[in-house]
């Protein structure tokens, strides 16, 4: 909230000089017990991490007159299928910053003649079918030169047929519009996570909630708006949510989208850009749920809420947000271990907090497999480039026929058909603005959460060996001295003729370093054959030795 906060930011509680002016208004209100709390500043935190000012963001655009434009389109319609012997009616018309839907009240067949008393329509008549509205979908387009048209027959809860246009101009959605909105404002006052997701082709702002999702599935083609739908998300938490509340793990494989945000309070560890880190942090993320699964345990709690509020906790629990920019990137060079922790990740982890949002531009079926799907209900669509791509995302057609910079079809979990929504633009000037805020500030340091810590735990719980599965000793001996190790990942290559990095990680339950050492020793010494294709089992080409034969030194 703009409330009580500064223009700029605010310096530290501790630093020298005067405090900044929420503490002075805290410290006042605290000295003056008369004064009712609903004069208080709303979030204001004294001696602490000062939220961002709502000014840091663009003011909203005007709305564009368009009543003309829009009865003559109405017109238009009507006469374009008239002229196709179907007769309609624009009942209703809903513009919205992108589109405006067009709502089509069906008209009568007439078989025989009119009464020639009061001109009601005889007994051969019958209503037009929604069916005959939908075969001239290219006639409509034709007419109204409209570059792709989308009907929704019929609207959900109204006896219309939608039909959206794009408008001849679209208007810029700012994020101040929709955090201004009432849908927003109630989410934040329920204490949950909003996120302001854009304007409904009807025109009305829509925010969603992420503790009700839990999870969100992003994918588009390049340049249709993902990137910036993710960016808006992380500025909607850092906008309202303080750092002990919600804490954030980014991964961006391509480097330039996400690294913005670096060294705002919410980030448990710098953006990560390497796809080697990924595997140990998302492994980091699964220990992570599992101990957050240990407290609930002994507190008797059954999510993170009841947790929070119950007085055998062992402290508040911060939710989790985990954002990755490009799944398919890291499906291409580990794809077992991300899935396996994605789907872990997705199927315990709102109990415990812990949320998930993915985004890739290329919703195959390799990307997304039908597990990941499965166990991420609430997905979003911007421009793909095929029927097919929208069918694997949404279960339905209709992406295909998007325009593109933000325009969306989202389906959330407990709806049956998407929504077409034109996402908020969010320019890089008020990213860098909200991420130097907070960089600004000196607030106390949340509660670290060491996901690679948690992680290199578990793989030496789980090392065979009893070491540290991430041992980078020095020299090309590591791995080879360690002959009964080397001897059970023999075994196993030969007897299943395909070895994978994953493969001996399950088999051996050793870490992905020492799997991967395994694997270059074994092309060293030719017991698999050469790499085709990054993250797929190599072929064994070692045959093993007779009895009389002693087997190669290795």
């Amino acid at each position: 909230s703009e409330k009580g906060a500064p223009g700029e930011a605010p310096a530290s509680a501790e630093a020298d000089g005067p405090p900044p002016p929420e503490v002075i208004i805290m410290e006042q209100a605290k000295e003056s017990p008369d004064r009712p709390k609903a004069t208080l500043p709303f979030r204001v935190f004294a001696k602490d991490w000062s939220l961002p000012p709502l000014s840091l963001l663009r003011p909203p655009e005007p709305p564009v007159a368009a009543d003309h434009e829009q009865s003559t389109i109405s017109k238009a319609i009507e006469q374009a299928l008239a002229e196709h012997g179907v007769e309609v009616r624009v009942a209703e018309i809903r513009p919205g910053p992108a589109v405006t839907m067009y709502g089509l009240a069906p008209g009568w067949n007439y078989r025989g003649a009119k009464s020639a008393a009061n001109g009601a329509p005889g007994e051969g008549r019958s209503r037009v079918r929604v069916d005959a509205i939908l075969a001239r979908e290219k006639d409509l387009a034709l007419a109204l030169a409209a570059p792709s048209l989308r009907i929704e027959a019929p609207v959900p809860g109204e006896s219309v047929v939608g039909i959206e246009v794009p408008n001849r101009k679209s208007q810029v959605v700012t994020m101040r519009t929709v955090m201004a909105s009432e849908s927003y404002k109630k989410a934040l006052e329920k204490d949950g996570l909003p996120v302001a997701l854009g304007v409904g082709s009807a025109g009305e702002p829509t925010a969603i909630d992420l503790l009700t999702m839990p999870h969100l599935l992003i994918a588009g083609a390049t340049g249709s708006g993902k990137s910036v739908c993710i960016n808006t998300i992380i500025a909607s938490l850092i906008k309202d949510q303080h750092p002990s509340k919600v804490r954030m793990l980014l991964i961006d494989p391509k480097r330039v989208e996400l690294t913005p945000y670096n060294g705002i309070p919410h980030l448990v560890n710098p953006v990560v850009v390497e796809p080697d880190r990924v595997v140990r942090l998302m492994r980091g993320a699964v220990e992570e749920m599992l101990r957050r699964y240990k407290l609930l345990e002994e507190a008797g709690s059954r999510n993170i809420q009841s947790y929070n509020k119950n007085p055998r906790a062992k402290g508040k629990l911060p939710y989790f947000v985990i954002c990755i920019d490009e799944l398919a990137d890291l499906m291409m060079t580990s794809a077992v271990d991300v899935e396996q922790c994605i789907i872990r990740l997705a199927q315990l982890g709102r109990a415990t907090g812990i949320h998930m949002i993915i985004a890739t531009q290329r919703p195959s079926v390799n990307v997304i497999t039908g597990l990941i799907k499965a166990n991420m209900p609430s997905r979003m669509s911007f421009s793909v480039a095929s029927q097919i791509d929208s069918r694997t995302i949404l279960d339905t057609a209709g992406a295909e026929k998007l325009l593109g910079r933000g325009d969306m079809l989202f389906l959330p979990s407990d709806a049956a058909k998407p929504r077409r929504i034109q996402g908020v633009y969010i320019s890089e000037e008020e990213a860098e603005a909200l991420a130097n805020f907070w960089r600004a500030q000196n607030g106390p340091p949340p509660e670290p959460i060491d996901l690679e810590g948690l992680a290199r735990a578990a793989e030496k719980v789980k090392s065979p060996a009893g070491g540290d599965a991430d041992d980078d000793a020095d020299g090309d001996d590591a791995l080879s001295g360690d002959d009964r190790l080397y001897e059970r990942a023999l075994q196993i290559a030969v007897a299943n003729k395909q070895v994978s990095t994953s493969m001996l990680q399950r088999k051996l339950r050793i870490g992905y370093p020492r799997a991967a050492r395994l694997m270059e020793q074994f092309e060293e010494e030719g017991v698999v054959g050469p790499s085709r294709e990054a993250g797929k089992p190599r072929e064994v080409i070692y045959q093993p030795p007779s009895p009389a034969t002693p087997p190669p030194e290795h």
